[in-house]
């Protein structure tokens, strides 16, 4: 059966969300705290007292800014500064040339050994943000065919975009939308074969996600594309339009709950100023506590420009703290899965051992 919804609506109270962390999860947060705490305290004072953080806006970024104006880093000794870029390729740059010491982005574009520019030169230094239920959603026109349309079988969607007969706009072929997509496709029983030939990018390395997420709905809305893969908050934002509906949760199968965002930073960093890091570790440990709140997630989004109706609607995720060896492999495995290339990375590798050290 084909699943859809209507747009939402603020007068529609906002789901409840259920905050899911499995107690390995927390188990592996928990020591991984304990053990910052003690390195940036006891093992030597800070190589450097700012750091320069780099995100791109979204749900993702906001703990991040909570952590800053709630001075969750000011309480480890440090100043943080933030800098927002409208696409994670800007942000590898800055990371590369030394502009910024951390990133928040997208495992699937940072770690992309193709086209990334820092992927064999990162360490992930923590978990961000991970997606939930109906976070990740595969759209079309309101009042098209595909409404009615069955998702599995021979003459269902999934089939339909495995075989090139219909039309999918993603950001990129390295964005968490394709992964999901294509993952969802497996979960299907119809993987992309044929039907990478009906895939169609909408971002380039100067074009932030929300324009992006725009020209997807104008071409879903035109009919020069059939569906389109959104993320939130900018699947709300488009529903909220009236001129797309939800056809299917691609946050399902292998891709359920998908790990989204990381903070990286230089391996050369890592080595070099290790208490820092650790300090950043332990500041941003707090920080990713205050995104159990709705209330505040809701009130970050609205600082960085979503309306409050968009806010009090949107599905969020989780902001995991720590790192977990399971959920690093779990993006890899999904990037794979979706034939992005991932080389010799693994979470031992990106993770300098620590993911499996502090692993619940």
């Amino acid at each position: 059966m084909s699943q859809s919804r209507a747009p939402r609506s603020v007068a529609v109270p906002p789901r409840a969300r259920a905050w899911r962390r499995s107690a390995g999860v927390l188990g592996g947060a928990l020591v991984l705290a304990s053990a910052l705490s003690a390195c940036s305290s006891g093992n030597g004072s800070l190589e450097k007292s700012s750091l320069r953080v780099g995100y791109v806006e979204g749900i993702g970024a906001a703990t991040i800014n909570l952590g800053v104006s709630q001075q969750t880093f000011a309480n480890v000794g440090l100043t943080v500064s933030l800098q927002p870029f409208a696409s994670d390729s800007a942000e590898e740059a800055a990371l590369q040339s030394g502009a910024i010491d951390i990133a928040l982005g997208d495992y699937t574009e940072f770690l992309d050994t193709k086209s990334s520019k820092v992927a064999g030169s990162i360490q992930v230094i923590s978990e961000g943000y991970d997606a939930g239920d109906d976070t990740i959603g595969l759209v079309a026109a309101s009042g098209s065919s595909l409404q009615g349309d069955s998702l599995t079988g021979d003459n269902g969607l999934a089939a339909d975009i495995s075989n090139g007969d219909t039309t999918v706009d993603v950001p990129t072929t390295d964005s968490p939308e394709y992964v999901a997509l294509a993952n969802w496709q497996i979960a299907e029983q119809y993987p992309l074969g044929l039907g990478l030939s009906s895939i169609r990018t909408m971002q380039s390395a100067d074009t932030d996600d929300a324009d992006a997420a725009t020209t997807m709905v104008q071409a879903v809305d035109s009919g020069s594309a059939q569906a389109a893969v959104l993320e939130e908050p900018y699947l709300t934002q488009a529903l909220e339009t009236g001129k797309v509906v939800e056809i299917a949760d691609l946050d399902t199968g292998d891709a359920n709950n998908m790990p989204i965002d990381g903070y990286f930073t230089l391996t050369t960093t890592a080595s070099s100023d290790p208490n820092t890091i650790a300090a950043f570790q332990e500041g941003l440990a707090q920080a990713q506590a205050l995104g159990q709140s709705r209330a505040s997630v809701e009130q970050a989004l609205t600082k960085g420009g979503l309306s409050q109706q968009v806010a009090a609607t949107t599905a969020i995720g989780n902001f995991p703290s720590g790192i977990v060896a399971a959920n690093v492999s779990n993006v890899l495995s999904l990037m794979d899965s979706a034939q992005v290339q991932t080389s010799n990375l693994s979470a031992s590798s990106l993770t300098g051992g620590s993911a499996a050290r502090y692993a619940g």
